[in-house]
């Protein structure tokens, strides 16, 4: 919350930058707090769609149960006699100072993935698994967290515009979305995040919208032909994203072509501009052609 006493008074500096590549007390809090409150949901969509002849479901221990086994990879038969409440393996991961930080951020990806693979919940339960997300980023979002669940996984991202940019544009079109995905799969990886693989993913989406528009086989190519196909384009922005596409080109980057050296490896700040910068493009001409 902004505007506390102890900012208005000159006590805090309040953050210039976003918190990332660790995890305060703070918000492993808030972190445990949102699996609080997704079992609290889950033990009552459960109790609303047992019947009285039906064996109690226990959806959320299911989910516990599954993370002790195929995410810390114990024993199935230790579950009961190691986690008495069957409700705490995911908190208790999350609060273990042991972990890194990105192992923890490993589990909520899981915790995500699970949750997302079961198809019989319908509506209630979706909704359920759409809260347990928004949970999440509202509490990234007050705590200045550089993260947010994005397509069911978390990422990198800083500002909440820059995500609704992402989130449009992956709207536009299966093939858009497969290669944006593939983008932010690559930039959220951890602990070694493939930040060239993502930039070239990045562009790749923007390369298989003005195909499909221009049936054309390259970008270079599709860009010259939009206007033909009542996309105008001011030629000083064409100019600049062409540039872009040439970086990706660049063998000193390694995006497109086989590593050189290293002074020029991209970096997260590389690859989340083209990220955004090719959403909000892709966006640009989707607004052009409506």
């Amino acid at each position: 919350m902004k505007g506390l006493f102890s900012d208005r008074y000159g006590y805090t500096t309040p953050q210039d930058t976003l918190i990332r590549e660790k995890l305060d007390t703070d918000i492993i809090n808030a972190l445990c707090t949102c699996y609080d409150k997704l079992k609290d949901s889950l033990d009552d969509y459960d109790r609303d769609n047992t019947s009285y002849w039906e064996v109690q479901k226990y959806t959320y221990q299911e989910l516990e149960e599954y993370v002790w086994c195929y995410f810390l990879n114990e024993r199935k038969a230790d579950f009961r006699s190691h986690n008495q409440s069957y409700s705490g393996v995911s908190t208790s991961f999350l609060q273990d100072e042991r972990h890194a930080w990105y192992k923890k951020m490993n589990l909520v990806d899981f915790t995500l993935r699970v949750l997302r693979g079961y198809k019989g919940g319908g509506f209630e339960y979706d909704k359920i698994v759409n809260r347990f997300e928004l949970e999440i980023n509202n509490s990234f979002s007050r705590l200045s967290y550089a993260y947010r669940v994005v397509d069911h996984r978390v990422v990198q991202i800083t500002d909440e515009e820059e995500i609704v940019a992402i989130v449009d544009a992956m709207k536009v079109s299966d093939s858009v979305k497969t290669h944006l995905s593939d983008a932010l799969k690559h930039l959220s990886t951890r602990p070694n995040p493939d930040y060239r693989n993502s930039i070239k993913e990045s562009i790749s989406a923007v390369e298989s919208m003005c195909r499909n528009i221009t049936s054309e086989n390259t970008l270079g190519k599709s860009l010259n032909k939009l206007e033909k196909n009542g996309i105008k384009i001011p030629s000083m922005l064409k100019s600049a994203f062409e540039k872009l596409y040439v970086y990706t080109n660049d063998e000193s980057t390694g995006i497109r072509h086989a590593l050189m050296d290293d002074s020029d490896m991209p970096g997260f700040d590389e690859a989340k501009f083209m990220v955004v910068s090719c959403c909000a493009f892709i966006n640009y001409i989707q607004g052009k052609r409506i």
